[in-house]
């Protein structure tokens, strides 16, 4: 293996291992704006030119590899190679490279989207020029509308080419391709083919500047007022890692800002979902503006519903569920395992059948390519957790037309469901007003995925934690809490401190989850700290 040295420090390479990635292993940052992982080495912005020992010129780390060399040619007699990435001609070679990206770009920072977790700002400020000698009148083409979500402001781009090359090599769809040449380069679309397809929301993320920019996302917030959760996504059984965007407890002067999620972005996981995430996911939770949720408990008066307190909703369904004949608990693939859990607990306390329901099923779609060796599967299964749901209930399948048959159904998470029949009572734990929780005896309202924490089992049996990032509107509380509390007024002794103490029971009670590592799920803190997981 290749011995080097980077700053001193001294390291051994793999074979075709490059520089930029030896130097971040020992944690030296190089900066760049065309590298990605997940994209083909294109070497085109120069950003991350480095001094290499021998060398005529600076060389590009992200694409300079380092072979073994002969004795008599190692550098001191022991290095293959030695090379700087400070040194005055490094820095002497950024500040120019910086400056001929600046020559034509907009000083329009305050009004940019990507202000403030922008790569040219960044830069600019770190090996960049205090002044600019460019006095000339700058090239201003005019902004783009590339299609369905995505803006294009031409002026701010730097032709990284990263969006190119997404769709090129991850999607497959190549709708964006590089216009004219030299100085008149331009990122476009051909005529009558805009960029339209499900992954087309990961070129906001891969693009460097503020160039593409989201439709949902314009003006919507400034990033330096967001604070970031770790979530999961919820729209397939894929389990796509998320991180939410809120602006939550944030001291502004617009009350409706704040408990916002105003953004879902990919969270690396090279086993999951690699860089990216689906548009179905990304977009999920614009569906829900359109959906009246469900703020207040209610139960069924001469024929309509009426907003009640809780302990009178909880009374009236402990009442309908002591009163006889066949009950049965629906469990959802939309809810937790720890939800699941609890019903299923609370069903076999009661002496009560369970079930779950099944889970919306559309169409699998493979983004494949030559060069892609991650492909992208949405998943046909429209439901986060339908495999964790049927384990932490003892289900093989889902018996959902005969469960609904009973005389008493307490149903959990149903937005999905069309009811062909109502039961003799029904019970509605539930987020939105919908065909169920219309036809209900009483609905008690629940917290959505954002709102609450817990655990999701993707297709491949892989549990991933997702946490609490804003509040519930109204009185909605989190599924387990009105769980615990409906067992407490069916005389049931149910408590528990945290999400993570029924995750915890979970693991201890349910075989297929004695593996999973409670400690790795909530390593931020003690499973019991209700401030952080509830």
């Amino acid at each position: 293996m290749p011995l080097i040295k980077i700053d001193d420090q001294e390291l051994e390479i793999a074979k075709g291992e490059t520089i930029f990635n030896a130097a971040k292993r020992i944690g030296i940052e190089i900066p760049y704006y065309c590298y990605h992982p997940g994209l083909k080495i294109v070497a085109s912005c120069r950003m991350c030119l480095v001094d290499m020992v021998g060398a005529p010129k600076p060389v590009p780390a992200c694409s300079t590899t380092v072979m073994d060399m002969p004795e008599a040619r190692k550098v001191d007699g022991k290095y293959d190679a030695v090379i700087s990435t400070t040194n005055e001609r490094v820095l002497t070679a950024r500040k120019a490279v910086l400056e001929f990206i600046l020559l034509n770009h907009p000083i329009d920072c305050p009004i940019c989207d990507k202000a403030g977790e922008c790569k040219l700002q960044d830069y600019s400020y770190e090996h960049g020029n205090h002044d600019s000698r460019f006095i000339e009148t700058k090239r201003i083409p005019e902004k783009k509308d590339l299609g369905p979500s995505i803006f294009l402001y031409t002026s701010r781009c730097i032709m990284c080419s990263r969006c190119v090359r997404f769709t090129q090599e991850i999607t497959g769809t190549e709708e964006l391709k590089v216009r004219n040449r030299g100085w008149h380069s331009e990122i476009d679309v051909a005529p009558g083919h805009p960029l339209d397809n499900k992954m087309m929301g990961n070129v906001v993320d891969l693009c460097p500047v503020g160039c593409l920019i989201d439709k949902h996302e314009r003006f919507e917030g400034r990033v330096w007022n967001f604070v970031h959760t770790e979530s999961v996504c919820p729209g397939c059984s894929k389990g796509c890692n998320t991180v939410l965007d809120t602006m939550k407890h944030q001291k502004l002067n617009l009350e409706e800002l704040v408990d916002t999620v105003y953004r879902v972005r990919p969270r690396e996981n090279m086993e999951v979902n690699q860089w990216w995430i689906c548009d179905d996911g990304r977009y999920l939770l614009e569906g829900n503006k359109d959906r009246k949720r469900l703020h207040f408990p209610q139960i069924r008066v001469n024929g309509s519903m009426a907003e009640v307190s809780w302990k009178a909703s909880l009374e009236a369904a402990a009442e309908k569920i002591k009163a006889g004949g066949k009950v049965v608990f629906v469990g959802s693939p939309y809810a937790s395992n720890e939800e699941n859990y609890l019903l299923g607990k609370l069903a076999k306390a009661v002496g009560a059948g369970v079930d779950v329901s099944k889970p919306l099923m559309g169409e699998m779609h493979t983004f494949k390519t030559e060069m892609n060796k991650y492909p992208f599967t949405i998943e046909s299964e429209k439901a986060p957790n339908f495999r964790g749901a049927k384990d932490v209930l003892g289900l093989s399948s889902s018996n959902e037309e005969a469960s609904l048959s009973a005389q008493t159904v307490v149903m959990l998470g149903n937005d999905h469901l069309n009811l062909q029949k109502k039961p003799s009572t029904l019970i509605a734990i539930a987020s939105f007003e919908n065909a169920v929780s219309k036809l209900a005896d009483v609905v008690l309202p629940a917290a959505i995925f954002t709102e609450t924490s817990g655990t999701f089992t993707n297709k491949d049996g892989r549990v991933q934690k997702f946490n609490k990032a804003v509040q519930s509107p109204g009185e909605a509380k989190a599924v387990w809490q009105i769980l615990v509390d409906l067992a407490q007024a069916l005389g049931q002794d149910f408590y528990y401190e945290s999400v993570g103490a029924i995750t915890k029971e979970m693991t201890e009670q349910i075989s297929v989850y004695k593996t999973v590592d409670v400690s790795a799920l909530f390593a931020e803190t003690s499973w019991v700290d209700e401030n952080i997981i509830a």
